[in-house]
């Protein structure tokens, strides 16, 4: 019995061990090759899709490829038999093609022959010719397998990597590839992106997304276009949902904030990734923290930010332009105009550059320059960004010192819609109303700017001429006392001062200050004009006190002076009024009369038909008063005169008006001082300022623009497995020692010793 069961064991035992060596386990050896080569084919597409190529440097990734290289050789040793050679070329080329290798691996796939091959093979040589860049190779590759897996995709991939947009587009209207995970939408989405059509590509990324929100291009493309058309808060809700798990995506959304001008929050964004690991975007997050601290009118810290930026990264566009704006909020002209010129340079196309540009030349009075600049920028010159409301203002004085008015009022008005405070336009379009002699509006406008700016000279004294103008004398007296409080070189506002001295009867100070501004300044004819009249009330006054040598002294300064202004600027017909007024006195009445012809104005009707009056001729005074009446029927001294002339009662009606303090369109001291009861007009001659103003030079910041476009192909390579071999059933030769059994009897002490327990 115990000889049949040993009989047994020792049959049952080599058959056994016949099983164990005989190899069949090839399939499961393949399956896990398969497995490997799935497993880093998400991190070799993951790196095409983030467009990151050093995801493939990563010891991850390295460890598995070494993995899927060792696991194919124990495969191919296992399995391989000489037939299998071209399944073995496919799956090395596959290997070196996941090592970076894809010249070689197309290298080897070459030379295979294709036909009766499984069109596997095929598609993976389309892969390996689009990754070596032959795209129509790839393409022709593709075309033949195009039922395969991502052909489509890739296809369109190849077209938009040569930059056949057109032709790529018409591919994809004819081959649609559904469940490609967004990719086909992405990919045409693209190309609608480089042909300009924004819209269409806004459509196709929404469609990617639906379909895969996972993968990050596809919301940072859609937040790029969405930031190029002026949808920011849209854009920031693109790059937020993929910041968190993306440093690109995180430097994206603070400069989307940026662009909302919410620097405070784009500040702490920036700060945030400084604060990780990732040294990527360290540079942009400098540049990016300047601009927010430019956009908190922090300059000192954000020059200091500028020059962080610039040691980690090159002298970029969005960064010179940055710089160039701290030079103009101080002023430093020409360090601007070198920033934005060098940026210019560098990128001829960058339009924020130009717009600095021109404001640094607005700075150095090149206004031709700067009008030249500021149309190369004319698109993005956004009339409903408030933060524009600077340019419109640069723009418009620009336009205004070139004698353009109408582009001027247009440029100011926009100014005044962005930010209602914005004096400098304010001021600049009473400019414009006062070239075109609408004083009433001039007034308003200046007046309003007053309100938010009142330490600016040529203001003040403009809005006193103004004043003067509607003969508001008690009102311009304090104007032009504060104009030259600020700034006592004003030679118009001390002009004005010293009419408003005449009209307020202080004679005496007026010809002293007169007499001073004309010994400082001899070739302005205004002031010898006004001088004129000063003396002229003089005059009246010795005749009043029947000083009558003294009259004649003043009556003839007056009419010298009245001269050499009409020498100096005989443009200035209106002269001519004033010293008819002197004749007039001498009774020289047909000088007179010849004077008041050559400036016919209403002025000059009026004190003709007052000259005509003092000559009782009183149906020629009324008919001249008529006609001037005619022409201005609200003119109080018109009015006056002629209640006078009709009723005759000039005393009554002059001791009435002098003693009621109104100050209406005529002043007390006209009647003060007349000779016979009317009002004769004397023309004073006062020059507006022409405004200037530094500039706050507040600038729209240069947001970071990514042009990061990116095709996004799927590279799903697949190993082809050695097929199963009837013919033979390889075995693996294992060498052992044979064992002997110990057997009852003597003869079974021989051999093996068992030990003893």
């Amino acid at each position: 019995m115990i000889r049949k069961v040993v009989r047994s064991f020792l049959i049952v035992i080599p058959m056994m061990f016949l099983v164990c060596v005989i190899q069949p386990a090839s399939a499961q050896d393949f399956s896990a090759c398969q497995k490997l080569l799935k497993d880093l084919l998400v991190t070799f597409n993951r790196s095409f899709e983030e467009n990151n190529p050093a995801l493939l440097k990563t010891p991850e990734y390295q460890y598995q490829l070494r993995e899927l290289q060792t696991e194919f050789l124990k495969y191919d040793k296992q399995s391989f038999m000489p037939s299998d050679s071209v399944q073995r070329l496919n799956n090395e080329a596959v290997v070196l093609a996941l090592s970076g290798s894809y010249p070689k691996a197309l290298h080897i796939v070459e030379s295979l022959e294709m036909s009766g091959q499984d069109a596997q093979l095929q598609y993976n040589r389309g892969l390996f010719n689009l990754l070596s860049r032959k795209f129509q190779a790839a393409r022709d590759d593709f075309s033949n397998v195009s039922n395969h897996s991502y052909s489509i995709v890739n296809s369109i991939v190849a077209y938009g990597k040569e930059k056949k947009f057109s032709e790529g587009l018409s591919f994809a209207q004819g081959n649609q590839q559904k469940n490609s995970a967004g990719k086909w939408s992405y990919n045409v989405g693209l190309m609608y992106k480089y042909t300009g059509l924004l819209p269409e590509a806004t459509d196709e990324f929404s469609t990617a997304i639906r379909q895969k929100d996972e993968i990050m291009a596809y919301r940072l493309q859609r937040g790029d276009i969405l930031m190029r058309t002026g949808n920011q808060k849209k854009a920031v809700k693109d790059f937020e949902k993929v910041a968190r798990k993306h440093a690109k995506a995180q430097i994206r959304y603070a400069n989307a904030l940026l662009s909302l001008n919410q620097f405070g929050n784009a500040k702490a964004v920036f700060e945030k990734y400084l604060e990780s690991d990732d040294k990527t975007f360290r540079g942009d997050a400098y540049l990016g923290i300047a601009h927010a601290f430019y956009g908190l009118n922090q300059i000192r810290e954000a020059q200091q930010y500028y020059r962080l930026a610039s040691t980690l990264k090159r002298e970029t566009p969005a960064l010179l332009s940055g710089i160039g704006n701290t030079h103009l909020s101080n002023h430093d002209y020409q360090s601007a105009y070198n920033s934005f010129d060098r940026a210019i340079k560098k990128d001829s196309s960058y339009l924020p550059a130009y717009l600095g540009r021109a404001v640094a030349h607005y700075g150095m009075k090149q206004f031709e320059l700067t009008m030249a600049d500021f149309k190369k920028a004319e698109s993005i010159m956004d009339p409903d960004n408030k933060f524009f409301a600077d340019l419109f203002v640069t723009r418009g004085f620009t336009q205004y010192y070139l004698k353009k008015s109408k582009e001027a009022q247009e440029d100011f008005t926009t100014a005044i819609r962005l930010d209602g405070a914005r004096y400098e336009a304010l001021a600049g379009m009473s400019s414009i109303m006062i070239d075109q002699k609408r004083y009433s509006e001039a007034g308003q406008f200046l007046s309003k700017a007053l309100n938010y700016e009142q330490n600016y000279d040529r203001m003040w004294s403009n809005y006193g001429n103004l004043l003067l103008h509607f003969d508001m004398f008690k009102k311009s007296y304090n104007v032009f006392k504060k104009a030259i409080s600020l700034n006592s070189k004003n030679i118009k506002a001390q002009n004005g001062w010293g009419v408003t001295l005449l009209e307020n009867d202080q004679l005496d100070k007026s010809m002293v200050l007169f007499d001073s501004l004309i010994k400082e300044n001899p070739e302005l004819p205004y002031l010898y004009n006004n001088r004129g009249i000063v003396q002229a009330y003089l005059g009246n006054r010795h005749e009043q006190r029947r000083q009558v040598e003294d009259a004649n002294v003043r009556y003839e300064n007056s009419f010298q002076d009245f001269k050499t202004a009409m020498e100096v600027a005989p443009a200035r017909k209106f002269y001519n009024v004033n010293q008819g007024n002197v004749y007039k006195y001498w009774q020289k009445y047909d000088e007179a009369s010849l004077s008041y012809q050559t400036y016919q104005d209403k002025s000059a009707l009026n004190n003709t038909a007052v000259m005509y009056a003092g000559q009782e001729r009183m149906k020629d005074a009324k008919y001249y008063l008529g006609v001037a009446i005619q022409i201005d029927s609200l003119h109080r001294v018109f009015q006056y005169n002629m209640n006078v002339l009709v009723k005759g009662k000039q005393k009554e009606m002059m001791k009435l008006v002098a003693s009621s303090g109104d100050d209406g369109p005529f002043a007390d001291i006209g009647i003060k001082y007349s000779r016979d009861g009317f009002v004769t007009i004397y023309l004073y001659d006062y020059e507006y300022d022409t405004l200037a103003f530094k500039g706050r030079h507040y600038m729209p910041l240069p947001v970071a623009e990514y042009k990061e476009d990116y095709f996004i192909p799927e590279y799903d390579f697949k190993f082809l497995p050695y097929p199963k071999h009837k013919d033979m059933v390889k075995t693996r030769r294992v060498r052992y020692k044979s064992q002997k059994v110990k057997m009852p009897g003597k003869k079974g002490k021989s051999g093996t010793q068992c030990p003893v327990f």
